[in-house]
């Protein structure tokens, strides 16, 4: 194989491009109207089927994730978790300076050739092997600045984990490129599962922060390892087509630097001025929150680069498109945080016990703090699609200029409930900020960003509504009666929010968008199970 010969997809889907006609196919199949809609459904179909594969994999695995997150509050105390916080919180923000979107090249690519394959291979093993010896170096001046040996010898172990994340197989962007990431599923739950084993079994063992620390590298370890035996590549050290990932460095470098510290200064912080159980307490809370968001939220933005991509020439599609993508995460998105905050003290009463019934109030209010940024969830694909990366570094400078004097004030002023609020603040801001940029790239104005938006707020309110009516009978209860109580309560606040939904849906005139596939479901359930006459 040369340098320049494309590497094939080896998923073992067939290429029909040149198969016969089926019987029955007229010429009329030749219409280029009627081709470019086959096209276009054939895409619509990929990247819903790719979607959907993806929110499978991060529903799994955040489904492990919050299991070992249950058993590990159980068998380790807050102040454990506080302390492998503050040490991920500097593997994370040293990992930003050195993130490079290789994948994002890759798929923005009009072929995948073995030199762009080296070279990203190459540029990843660079990064990880520059993090290792930074944070190795830095280990032990960080441990005397926090004022606790442990952090040293944390830190070293945790380099790992994203050493790891940056050899793997560059060959994995073939499945993302055609939009199947069904191999993505699988490699991610293999890790999931591994850590899980390996954490609980040390837990029950040693009563240790070091099951925390164990689990968080054995998980990138093994989805390296086990992207290679779905995505064969053999490792070639190249720098060839170093110029088509030279564009993003700068931009990219900085944008991601800027967003680690944004988001993780408030624990960099808290470390310094609140004990670790109160740390942990809040580090606990913050993951519960984010889990959601992970699960729904994360996984759309590569299958959205591709979908974006196959309507950049078509600048009228391509904004229908994203605002739709903008209604649909807020349509999912927002009856889960709402319902997640104003259940949070029933539902840390029964999952994690009294050790750590100073975590829901922070949960509640953060889980709040998320309700914003899902109305521009989509604009990180939106910007990549069009080639606009600077964008990232513009909305992050923004944010840093307002988020580390209010944090700093936040924290040392009223401490955990200083920087919540202040969280809460930011997120508000940054979502509007974010609204401006849309309106650069695309020249969507405010208002029609937000034009599809009232239907989940409107329904949104009946589940609120519903679920503070209903959440004073869950007071008394304990285990399997306190489990099922919350269990009811959600199902009957869900129900509250999708009839309104669809009711909304209807009287607006049924716009496309996620209710017409709530609406086909509702039908199609509805003449499988009404009883026969």
């Amino acid at each position: 194989m040369g340098n320049d010969e494309p590497c094939p997809i080896r998923s073992g889907d067939r290429d029909d491009t040149d198969a016969p006609d089926p019987p029955g196919r007229g010429s009329a199949d030749n219409d280029p109207q009627r081709m470019t809609s086959r096209a276009q459904s054939d895409i619509a179909t990929r990247i819903a089927a790719g979607t959907a594969w993806l929110v499978a994999a991060r529903l799994a695995a955040r489904a492990i994730d919050f299991l070992g997150l249950l058993i590990l509050a159980n068998l380790l105390l807050p102040a454990d978790f506080g302390l492998v916080a503050v040490a991920l919180t500097v593997v994370q923000i040293a990992e930003a300076v050195f993130e490079l979107p290789v994948g994002q090249v890759l798929v923005r690519s009009e072929m995948i050739t073995r030199d762009l394959l080296d070279t990203a291979f190459t540029v990843g093993l660079l990064r990880g092997a520059l993090l290792a010896a930074l944070m190795i170096a830095a280990a032990e001046p960080f441990a005397i600045l926090y004022r606790d040996p442990r952090l040293a010898a944390l830190l070293c172990l945790l380099v790992i984990a994203p050493a790891s994340r940056a050899v793997v197989s560059p060959a994995m962007t073939h499945f993302a490129k055609a939009i199947d990431f069904r191999r993505d599923l699988l490699i991610e739950l293999v890790g999931k599962g591994m850590a899980l084993g390996c954490s609980i079994w040390l837990a029950l063992v040693s009563r240790s922060y070091w099951a925390i620390a164990i689990g968080t590298i054995v998980n990138p370890v093994t989805m390296a390892a086990a992207s290679y035996a779905v995505a064969p590549y053999r490792p070639r050290l190249s720098l060839t087509r170093w110029g088509e990932f030279a564009h993003f460095v700068g931009w990219s470098t900085a944008s991601q630097l800027i967003s680690a510290i944004n988001w993780q200064i408030d624990r960099l912080l808290l470390g310094r001025l609140v004990p670790s159980a109160a740390l942990g307490a809040y580090v606990l809370a913050g993951d519960i929150a984010a889990v959601p968001e992970q699960a729904f939220v994360k996984p759309i933005g590569r299958p959205l680069i591709a979908a974006f991509t196959q309507l950049r020439q078509d600048p009228p599609r391509l904004m229908a498109a994203y605002l739709r993508t903008v209604t649909s995460v807020l349509t999912v998105g927002l009856p889960v945080m709402l319902g997640l905050s104003i259940l949070a003290q029933p539902a840390v009463h029964l999952a994690l016990g009294p050790k750590w019934q100073s975590s829901w109030p922070i949960l509640q209010w953060l889980a709040v703090s998320l309700i914003p940024p899902l109305l521009t969830a989509p604009l990180g694909a939106l910007a990549v699609t069009l080639g606009r990366t600077d964008i990232f570094l513009r909305r992050n400078l923004i944010e840093l200029a307002v988020t580390v004097p209010s944090i700093i004030a936040g924290a040392y002023v009223y401490g955990i409930a200083g920087v919540i609020a202040t969280r809460l603040g930011l997120s508000l801001l940054m979502a509007l900020v974010a609204a401006i940029f849309v309106r650069q790239l695309l020249g969507a104005s405010i208002p029609r960003q937000c034009a599809g938006l009232w239907r989940p707020v409107v329904a949104a309110a009946g589940l609120a509504l519903a679920l503070f009516l209903l959440r004073g009978r869950l007071q008394g209860l304990d285990d399997l009666p306190l489990a099922l109580g919350i269990i009811a309560c959600a199902a009957v606040g869900l129900a509250v929010y999708g009839t309104i939904l669809l009711l909304s849906w209807e009287w607006s005139g049924r716009p496309k968008g996620i209710e017409t596939l709530l609406a086909g479901w509702v039908t199609s359930s509805w003449a499988r199970f009404r009883p026969r006459v």
